[in-house]
C-alpha cells in the first residue's frame, strides 16, 4: 500500500537543514530489520520499499514511500532496533538525522508534538488495513480493499504499478492485471502510466462488503 502520508513541513525543514545527505542506488538496502536504530531518514527523491521476511525467508512488501516521507521512524520513538527493512526501488536521495538530535532541534524550535502524532497514527492505521486485506481469499475483494484504503488515506490518485500491488497483496501480477481490467471496464477506475485513478470508491467497497466494517 501507499505509505505516503502528509507530514508537517517542520519535519522536512529539520532533516534538510541539519541532516546528512545520502544517495542510494536502486536495490540498495538503507535499513535492515534488527539493526541498531539510531537515526531516521527523510526521502526527497526516488521511491523506497519497506519489507519484512516471511517464515520461509521470502520478502513481504509492506508499503512504498515517495518523496516527502519519513522512514526508519522507529528511532524517533526510542526503539533500540529497526522494525522493518527499507530498500530503494529507484535511485534515491535522502537526509539522515540522529533521533536525539532531531528531538533536541524540535524542542529548540518549539514545534508541537501533535505535528508528528498524526504520522504515527496513520502508519498504525495503515498496518491494520494490511491485516484486514490479508483476510480476503477472493482476489477481486483483496484488490478492491487495497485500492479503497489507498483512496481513503491518500486520495483517488494511486501511484502503483501492477507489480507493486501484486507484491503487497500477495497475488500474481497476472491476477492483478486481470482484476484491474475488470474494474476499468466497469467504470470503477481509470489507468494511466504508473497511476490508477479511482472513479467510484463506493463501488469498490461493494466488492468487499463482507468486511466493510473494518473501515469505520
Amino acid at each position: 500500500m501507499s505509505g505516503d502520508i502528509q507530514i508537517s513541513p517542520h519535519v522536512r525543514e529539520l532533516f534538510v537543514k541539519y541532516g546528512v545527505r545520502r544517495q542510494y542506488r536502486s536495490g540498495e538496502v538503507l535499513l535492515e530489520k534488527g539493526a541498531l536504530s539510531a537515526q531516521a531518514g527523510f526521502l526527497v527523491k526516488g521511491q523506497l520499499r519497506t519489507f519484512c521476511l516471511g517464515p520461509s525467508g521470502d520478502e513481504i512488501s509492506l508499503f512504498y514511500l515517495g518523496p516527502g516521507n519519513l522512514f526508519g521512524s522507529s528511532a524517533l520513538v526510542y526503539h533500540a532496533k529497526v522494525m522493518v527493512s527499507v530498500s530503494a526501488i529507484s535511485p534515491a536521495e535522502v537526509y539522515l538525522l540522529a533521533a536525539d538530535r532531531f528531538w533536541k532541534l524540535w524542542q529548540e524550535h518549539g514545534y508541537p508534538p501533535q505535528d508528528l502524532m498524526a504520522h504515527f497514527v496513520r502508519r498504525i492505521t495503515m498496518l491494520s488495513d494490511y491485516i484486514c486485506c490479508s483476510h480476503f481469499l477472493e482476489d477481486d475483494k483483496r484488490v478492491a480493499y487495497f485500492l479503497h484504503t489507498c483512496c481513503a488515506s491518500s486520495g483517488p490518485s494511486i501511484p502503483y504499478t501492477h507489480e507493486q500491488i501484486a507484491a503487497i497483496t500477495g497475488m500474481s501480477r497476472v491476477s492483478v492485471t486481470r482484476i484491474l481490467k475488470q474494474f476499468r471496464e466497469a467504470g470503477i477506475l481509470r489507468q494511466s502510466y504508473r497511476r490508477i485513478e479511482i472513479l467510484a470508491p463506493q463501488r469498490l467497497s461493494e466488492v468487499f462488503a463482507s468486511l466493510g466494517y473494518f473501515l469505520d
